[in-house]
């Protein structure tokens, strides 16, 4: 046990309590991913695939780190009903991101963009939330862990719904849609078990 919370601690806690990732920023899109034109009135508007990138890069990292989060369940103990909606988070998370290996070509998951501010504020909100979580038990740690799990479904269901927007194949919008639903779905369950606290 002693092992494992430095592990969890490092890897764990600072990014997947919190939906915030503090990767480095990157190098802006390619030109050929630029902002389309405005479509003419009546049209719709074209797949602004820049922006669709961008979201699943963000959202590969954030399900990344949200697969791991029922590693915290090693360490505090919690009810059998938060139990099971974490695991099935974590699980939710490994799946969505498989799918986003299996359908995203490699140079949409490297365009993060992230400004150093923004960097920088992500990593100070995760070790505020870190502290939280670990400093705090019983009751208390419930409705930190489940108010960091909003958060981060919020977020993520966001993602996967911008990316299904700006994505010209109807198949892959459909699975990034899918995505978005099924990370809604958690988020609802998180906010009825944040309502009975």
């Amino acid at each position: 046990m002693r092992l494992l919370l430095p592990i969890l601690l490092a890897f764990v806690l600072p990014a997947a309590l919190c939906g915030c990732h503090t990767t480095q920023p990157t190098t802006a899109a390619p030109p050929e991913h630029a902002a389309p034109a405005p479509a003419p009135p009546g049209k719709k508007q074209p797949h602004d695939l820049a922006t669709r990138d961008n979201a699943l890069a963000l959202l590969d990292d954030l399900l990344g780190d949200e697969k791991k989060v029922s590693l915290i369940l090693i360490i505090k103990r919690e009810s059998s009903e938060l139990h099971l909606l974490v695991k099935q988070i974590s699980e939710t998370a490994g799946e969505g991101e498989k799918l986003l290996k299996q359908t995203t070509p490699k140079s949409a998951t490297r365009q993060l963009g992230l400004p150093p501010g923004e960097t920088a504020t992500r990593e100070a909100i995760a070790k505020t939330k870190k502290h939280l979580l670990l400093s705090s038990k019983d009751a208390e740690f419930e409705f930190q862990l489940l108010l960091t799990q909003e958060q981060a479904l919020s977020y993520g269901r966001h993602l996967a719904q911008v990316a299904a927007e700006n994505e010209p194949q109807p198949g892959r919008a459909r699975d990034f849609a899918n995505l978005s639903s099924r990370l809604k779905q958690l988020e609802d369950r998180v906010l009825a078990m944040l309502r009975k606290h």
